[in-house]
């Protein structure tokens, strides 16, 4: 017989290109092509690279050619002598070839820098797409598990209330009691749609970074063996001081205010150019002296001194100067925010790992009371609402376990960035941690 549900489901993904199931890798892969701001650094690369071109063919020469002609038209009205109307036509070829430019070289290196500086700047944020990619499914899976968790307390309110009701009608509670019911009913209520827009806010989140909404969702096995990795703080801290991309582009700012200042010193000084011209005319058809054709050709050097500015070029070089010097401040302050966030994230990943291990034996105990209850419940020792509670209870274990075990996978590659092993095979790694 043939499955119309799965033809329906099939159908369905079909007619809907913008919704996928996806794991950390799919969402990875995706922002590698389709992310925003990934297309924006790869774009100001291109920038880089064309800033660099430019000023590399500054030292080229300049080649320009003209050419005119001209017609003159002549009305005598008195004296003697003839003039008829002439023709002329010229031409002339220009070739300035510079021959010192002593700020050159700083104006190169500088586009250099920058373009070296985009370059790390896109394999730097290709990085960060593989701990965003984890940050926004970790969160992902915590508003779904939340969210679960909201509706079985929501359910447990309903009971509850309704058994509340039961005994009001009885007379055994008061009105007090049954209203007290009611509100915690309706609190559950509306954390629970709280719950639901939390999830799609994640879902929306997880839309802006790759362009294309969640449909399907994994969660992460509660009770696995996680290899517990150990860092050590000064030698994290010695490490990412000399390959931690944010320190090397620090670096390159420094050394781009730098040549910008020692460019703008040069401008006091001369520049020199070789210019060469070829002239070539010809005039014909009546002029005082009859056709005359000539050529000319012309070689020299030009020297400019720049003498008075306004004081332009000395508040430029007022300018670059401090621009330098707030760059290498800001390489200091860098070094310093590192330093702290190291020893932040190590002490934490020390702490998640032994919370997770107590987490570990909640969960399990929660687990054990739940079956026990459940039992219970079927031989008539446990209401329904002590069967919801237990059920509860083993949901919000479940979930604290997961939600601090992925606090400690992102701190982890936080780390492992730290430590520049941090790579694609660690969020496929990740994903064997995932079930349905």
């Amino acid at each position: 017989m043939f499955n119309f549900r799965l033809f329906f489901l099939i159908l369905i993904i079909t007619l809907s290109p913008n919704l996928y199931s996806s794991d950390i890798l799919d969402i990875y892969n995706r922002a590698i092509k389709y992310n925003n701001d990934l297309r924006i650094i790869s774009n100001d690369n291109q920038i880089s690279e064309e800033i660099y071109n430019q000023t590399s063919s500054s030292l080229f020469p300049d080649i320009g050619i003209s050419a005119t002609t001209k017609e003159n038209y002549t009305n005598k009205y008195t004296g003697t002598g003839i003039i008829k109307d002439y023709t002329t036509e010229s031409a002339s070829l220009t070739i300035t070839q510079p021959i010192l430019r002593i700020y050159f070289f700083d104006e190169l290196n500088k586009a250099e820098a920058s373009l070296n500086k985009s370059k790390i700047k896109i394999n730097s944020y290709k990085k960060d797409l593989i701990i965003k990619s984890a940050e926004l499914y970790f969160s992902l899976i915590n508003s779904n598990n939340s969210y679960k968790a909201d509706v079985i307390k929501t359910s447990m309110m309903a009971l509850t209330y309704q058994n509340a009701k039961k005994l009001f009608s009885n007379g055994y509670i008061t009105d007090i009691e049954l209203n007290k019911h009611k509100n915690n009913l309706d609190v559950a209520n509306i954390e629970s749609d709280m719950s639901l827009n939390s999830l799609e806010l994640a879902k929306q989140d997880i839309y802006i970074f790759t362009g294309r909404e969640v449909l399907d969702i994994h969660d992460l096995k509660p009770i696995m063996d996680i290899h517990f990795t150990s860092y050590n703080s000064d030698s994290l801290i010695s490490s990412s001081m000399k390959s931690l991309d944010a320190i090397k582009l620090a670096l390159l700012d420094v050394d781009i205010s730098k040549h910008e200042m020692n460019s703008n010193k040069s401008q006091h000084y001369p520049t020199v150019d070789l210019i060469a011209t070829y002239d070539y005319s010809d005039t014909a058809g009546g002029s005082r002296f009859g056709d005359v054709t000539r050529e000319s050709n012309t070689i020299g050097l030009t020297v400019n001194f720049p003498i008075y500015q306004g004081g332009y070029q000395s508040s430029k070089v007022k300018e670059s100067s401090y621009k330098y010097e707030n760059a290498k401040i800001s390489l200091d302050q860098l070094r310093r925010t590192i330093k702290k966030d190291i020893i932040d994230k190590v002490n934490s990943h020390n702490l998640l790992s032994k919370l997770i291990i107590v987490n570990k034996d909640r969960y399990e105990n929660s687990n054990l009371d739940y079956l026990a209850i459940e039992n219970g419940f079927q031989s008539g020792l446990y209401t329904d609402v002590a069967l919801k509670q237990a059920e509860y209870n083993l949901v919000a274990s479940k979930n604290e376990l997961v939600s601090n075990t992925l606090k400690y996978l992102l701190n982890d590659l936080e780390l492992k960035k730290y430590s520049s092993a941090l790579s694609v095979q660690n969020i496929r790694d990740i994903n064997n941690m995932l079930v349905w």
